[in-house]
């Protein structure tokens, strides 16, 4: 099936939804059907969907364009870095408007280009989420809980590059003692800089106490798949190195962490297969250390799907795949809202994927299709 290509937007979102949800329940011993799923999601892939975002927000504020219209976008992304923050429009921006996909390492450049937008909190987080595809105000972060007060208590962006700049030689802290929602809601609560600055120094964290919930609860999911795991009869005595490779297998396939020498060109969207676990990244997890948020938040997914339906058990009867996916979705959201991740979102590929296998006779059998492929 061919996407529709003249939908709005939010009308494009309702379609893949509908179809991912509530279509027809997958057959995973279908090729035809696997092979489907992964159209749909390189069809998403292939979006351009921080393009889609600009060329929508430009248009708001008097200059119709259109995704196409980069060199448009470009002259008046230029001009707005100009003459909104007073700096010249950051070479990283350029390569995005011109077809890169956007970065979220070096969030400043997110948040600017948010704020020579004339984006206000609530326009800044909505983009984060839908057109760069990522998390906005990660607050134990310096510069993430800088913008996060400037953007919601409405100051300029000088302000915002003022207090970048003082707070540049705040020490993160070693341990990370106040809650990442307890952070959140004092900040939004002080509206005086000297006072945030105060504040902002004493909770300033380093990448490892970042997402603390988010690795508990990883470790959680993690303890009832590692004991399915050593109680099947097969690994007794196993070394934890071990235990971990065996998990990532449960999780995404026995193929997905062999030698790629010889195998096919990856035919799934780079949207889903970056940062998706490994054993190495899942034992930093478990040892609390840095890791990203897209790693994190897949893991946390990918987890969820597979104890979800291990418990669930398999079903052909489509009004019982069906409610088991709503009940699923909301489980999801409800762990994804308390690590303050973004939830579900269905034009993200990997969300749209994971939803898809939802939506299967046998769903971690389908992920692990999904992933043989990669």
């Amino acid at each position: 099936m061919s996407e529709p290509t003249d939908l709005t937007r939010d009308e494009y979102t309702e379609y893949i939804y509908d179809l991912t949800c509530f279509g027809k329940p997958v057959s995973p011993e279908t090729a035809d059907d696997v092979a489907e799923g992964i159209k749909r999601a390189l069809e998403l892939d292939e979006r351009p969907a921080f393009l889609e975002g600009l060329a929508e927000r430009l248009t708001e504020l008097g200059t119709p364009c259109s995704p196409l219209d980069t060199d448009t976008m470009l002259v008046e992304m230029r001009s707005r870095y100009k003459s909104v923050l007073g700096i010249a429009c950051p070479r990283a921006v350029i390569e995005w408007v011109r077809g890169t996909t956007p970065g979220v390492t070096n969030r400043r450049n997110n948040y600017e280009l948010c704020y020579a937008l004339v984006m206000d909190f609530q326009q800044t987080a909505v983009f984060f989420q839908k057109h760069f595809l990522t998390l906005p105000w990660c607050c134990k972060s310096r510069i993430d809980a800088v913008f996060l007060y400037c953007l919601y208590h409405k100051k300029p962006y000088s302000a915002a590059a003022e207090m970048l700049k003082q707070s540049q030689g705040f020490v993160p802290q070693e341990n990370a003692n106040t809650s990442t929602s307890r952070i959140f809601q004092t900040i939004l609560e002080t509206d005086n800089d000297e006072e945030f600055l105060r504040y902002l120094s004493a909770h300033c964290y380093g990448s490892e106490q970042q997402f603390m919930l988010a690795k508990k609860l990883i470790c959680e999911e993690l303890d009832d798949l590692k004991d399915s795991i050593k109680n099947d009869g097969r690994h007794e005595n196993i070394s934890p190195e071990r235990l971990n490779s065996l998990t990532v297998a449960e999780l995404l396939g026995y193929r997905y962490q062999l030698d790629t020498k010889g195998k096919p060109v990856n035919e799934l969207p780079k949207r889903f297969t970056e940062s998706l676990p490994n054993d190495v990244t899942l034992g930093r997890i478990i040892n609390g250390q840095s890791v990203s948020y897209e790693l994190l938040r897949k893991t946390l997914m990918l987890l969820k799907l597979y104890n979800f339906y291990t418990a669930a058990g398999q079903t052909d009867d489509r009004n019982e795949i069906a409610k088991n996916l709503m009940d699923f979705h909301d489980e999801v959201n409800n762990a994804l809202i308390s690590c303050g991740f973004a939830q579900i979102y269905l034009r993200h590929p990997f969300d749209c994927l994971l939803m898809y296998c939802a939506n299967s006779s046998d769903q971690i059998l389908t992920m692990h299709l999904l992933n043989e492929r990669n």
